[in-house]
């Protein structure tokens, strides 16, 4: 995981947390709140209220998520909301998206200084953010230099849905930022100290903020099921789990409800969010992949919602017992995120 300053690692920031209380999180453009879903597990930690101005996940957070929604976050007025420990934002891929023309902070969509002044205001001691791999070469140095300004340092990776057993790439960028503490604050060194050096993904960014804009990237799977269709001819038959490529192997914990983990092409062991038939693979209590069968790719020739539902690791009907119609499903699940993609990254 690449670094800009020091940074406290996300499990030293976690403990410190945990001996306070149950961290708060808020959440900005929650979506079906995949990287929430994520946090909570991470951190034990409680959503206490969200941004969202989308009418169709709007309709889901109200059925699901049910927390106060604060509208559009361009509106709100930092200074009267709820407090909390870590803040969340997926914000808009278009503007950085290969997939699109990729207008930067020329996009309408562009939303990021927003945030900036919600984190400058209500001083998160956590800052998690997800983008499109694209962001690294448009807009990323920005937004690092803008947490630098408000005092905040980030560190960041890249984690594709495929290393945690996903059946497609949608490689996504992740950004952990915290304040940067003082020694007469009383926490300073005593948390960044030994701050870990993981790689968590093959290609660790070795990118600083004055190399950002001479990096060229390639985001290949910007718009959200583009390889859909692809992959539905590499799934195995109904029921059976997520496809396994021949090199790849599988092995289970001792007990049999431990992590899965499987072998990729170079053969370095990652884990695997799909199930086996009479196996069931714990996650944690909401993101886990519950044992079911897997859902028909097609229905009457269409991409089916609840397959793609599937794919994206979420409990069935979290985003297709809505009340929607397909192409709303599809549109929320487009611009989401994979749970355990977003836990891995952490």
């Amino acid at each position: 995981m690449s670094r800009c300053c020091n940074v406290v690692s996300a499990k030293q920031w976690a403990l410190y947390l945990l001996r306070v209380r149950m961290p708060k999180i808020g959440s900005l453009c929650t979506g079906y709140g995949g990287l929430d879903m994520a946090v909570e597990e991470y951190f034990d930690a409680e959503t206490v209220w969200v941004s969202e101005i989308d009418k169709y996940a709007n309709q889901l957070i109200e059925l699901k998520i049910k927390k106060p929604n604060l509208g559009d976050l361009k509106l709100v007025d930092w200074a009267n909301v709820e407090p909390i420990d870590i803040l969340t934002a997926g914000y808009p891929c278009q503007p950085f998206s290969h997939a699109g023309q990729r207008q930067g902070t020329n996009d309408a969509r562009h939303i990021w200084p927003y945030i900036k002044t919600a984190i400058s205001v209500l001083r998160p001691r956590i800052v998690i953010l997800e983008n499109v791999r694209g962001h690294l070469s448009l807009g990323f140095s920005t937004v690092l230099g803008d947490l630098a300004e408000i005092g905040y340092d980030a560190q960041w990776t890249l984690v594709r849905a495929s290393d945690v057993g996903a059946p497609h790439r949608r490689e996504r960028l992740f950004v952990i930022a915290t304040p940067q503490y003082s020694d007469s604050n009383g926490i300073g060194q005593s948390l960044v100290r030994n701050i870990s050096g993981e790689v968590r993904h093959q290609r660790k960014s070795q990118l600083v903020v004055g190399q950002l804009e001479q990096e060229i990237v390639t985001d290949t799977n910007s718009n959200a099921f583009t390889q859909s269709r692809r992959a539905i001819g590499e799934l195995s038959a109904k029921g059976s789990g997520f496809q396994r490529q021949e090199n790849q192997r599988k092995a289970w914990s001792e007990h049999g409800g431990g992590s899965q983990i499987i072998s990729d092409s170079s053969g370095e062991r990652q884990p695997s969010i799909g199930n086996l038939q009479g196996l069931r693979r714990r996650f944690t209590p909401r993101c886990e992949m519950h044992l079911q069968d897997i859902p028909n790719a097609l229905d009457q020739g269409k991409l089916n919602a609840q397959f793609v539902e599937y794919m994206m690791g979420l409990p069935p009907g979290w985003v297709t017992d809505c009340g929607l119609s397909r192409a709303q499903q599809l549109k929320i699940l487009g611009n989401g995120v994979v749970p355990q993609q977003a836990h891995y990254a952490l």
